[in-house]
């Protein structure tokens, strides 16, 4: 979701994608999981990535986080629209048919369809369980959301104290961001607000 070379047009919207720094993903689900006292060690939790990506130089960044810390390898499910990726599923998520199965769904979705896939993540979320979302800090302004905050409210928005770098030469772009977090079932008056400390 970096601004950096952005364009809203994109076939598939693969050029709309950015690497997410692994070290912001460590840092945000250990607050997370502290803040709701979640254990992912337990091996029960699925966790979903609907707009997983992996490149010849980078692996998939929450997948990637998740293996090394906390969740078995078999209750990942990625998902990446092309067929030459690791993932373990290929499909478009915004088209595929699914039921509400999985704990926690997390990912950097496209800038583009970004309010798609949080619509279609609370769907398949199951009720009192988590989205995570990586967006720009100002998601939250402007009217064309309005509505949507009005009923969909999230419990934390965690704001990352460092512009974020998205490319290999550690080059930031001009955004603030912020880890959105919905429990499904849950429409707060407020959002609680946590600065995340990078680095």
């Amino acid at each position: 979701m970096s601004s950096t070379n952005r364009s809203d047009a994109r076939d598939s919207h693969i050029a709309d994608y950015y690497v997410t720094p692994k070290k912001a993903v460590r840092k945000l689900l250990e607050q997370f999981c502290s803040d709701e006292n979640i254990n992912l060690s337990t091996q029960q939790h699925i966790v979903l990535d609907p707009c997983a990506w992996w490149d010849a130089k980078n692996d998939m960044s929450y997948p990637a986080v998740l293996f090394e810390y906390w969740v078995n390898y078999n209750k990942i499910i990625t998902n990446d629209i092309r067929e030459d990726s690791p993932a373990t599923h290929h499909k478009n998520f915004l088209l595929a048919t699914e039921e509400e199965k999985y704990d926690i769904v997390i990912t950097n979705p496209p800038f583009a369809i970004a309010q798609d896939i949080i619509n279609k993540s609370l769907q398949v979320c199951k009720t009192w369980w988590y989205v995570i979302m990586l967006l720009r800090l100002n998601y939250f302004w402007g009217k064309v959301r309005q509505n949507f905050w009005k009923t969909n409210m999230p419990i934390r928005a965690y704001v990352h104290n460092r512009r974020m770098s998205f490319t290999p030469d550690w080059k930031t772009d001009s955004v603030e961001y912020m880890h959105c977090v919905w429990k499904k079932g849950e429409n707060p008056k407020q959002t609680k607000l946590s600065l995340i400390f990078d680095f």
